[in-house]
């Protein structure tokens, strides 16, 4: 494992603003990989926090740096990530992953992990990329999350955090996130086979209120289509619209 500059910290307060801080001191550099087994100020999705219990859990992030490229699909970046981390996990044999839209990582149908992702952009062409995971790997005490899970509640066992991160690192070492650009609709098609909850009835919160839809596939821009089952009519759906719930039928 030769491509990533890896950067092991005690502790931090979060590992994108780390990255994020090197970019802006002009000593990020494509390729750096920093984690640690404590993060104090983890970010989740929008206004979300990442609950990071020290020594059990891990965050990490990864910095990429684009120059300026041109993506067909817009939501390359994410689905290349995501389906690295189910290849990593299946092949550390965590049970029935399933990548809930758009950014949570599900083992059992139980959260295990999440993702953020901060691009920056000039006309309209793609610079850099840094792309955050948090796991929970050793906890035993998830009650306060009543939809969480870890690598321990799940299987029992405790789990090496090192082995954890070479897995992820030989997953992102592959071509298709290497090398996103050429693998852009074999990534997409790879994430919609994860898809969780894909062709069965599911609950949604949106503006309106709570509704039902039936999810079908994630498209290349990010949107979710879904089919109504009232008038089995098809709809796209953005995240700022409408979010699957946990609590299903």
């Amino acid at each position: 494992m030769g491509y990533f500059n890896i950067i092991k910290l005690d502790a931090t307060t979060s590992t994108n603003d780390y990255l994020k801080q090197r970019r802006l001191a002009g000593e990020g550099v494509e390729g750096d990989f920093v984690w640690t087994t404590h993060q104090t100020q983890g970010r989740g999705q929008g206004s979300k926090t990442w609950e990071s219990e020290a020594n059990t859990s891990l965050s990490l992030s990864v910095f990429r740096d684009f120059g300026g490229v041109d993506l067909d699909q817009p939501f390359a970046i994410s689905s290349a990530f995501a389906t690295a981390v189910i290849r990593a996990l299946t092949l550390l044999e965590l049970p029935d992953l399933n990548i809930k839209w758009p950014n949570d990582i599900l083992s059992c149908n139980q959260k295990i992990g999440g993702i953020l992702i901060e691009n920056t952009f000039s006309n309209h062409q793609l610079n850099t990329s840094i792309i955050g995971l948090g796991l929970n790997v050793n906890q035993s005490t998830l009650s306060q999350f009543p939809h969480a899970g870890s690598f321990f509640s799940l299987t029992k066992k405790k789990w090496s955090i090192e082995k954890v991160v070479e897995a992820i690192l030989q997953a992102l070492e592959a071509k298709e996130f290497l090398s996103l650009e050429r693998h852009q609709q074999s990534n997409l098609a790879e994430f919609n086979s994860f898809l969780w909850r894909k062709g069965k009835r599911s609950i949604f919160q949106g503006a309106e209120g709570i509704f039902e839809a039936i999810p079908t596939e994630v498209t290349a821009e990010g949107k979710l289509i879904v089919t109504l089952p009232e008038n089995e009519r098809k709809k796209e759906l953005v995240l700022a619209e409408a979010r699957m719930q946990y609590d299903q039928i």
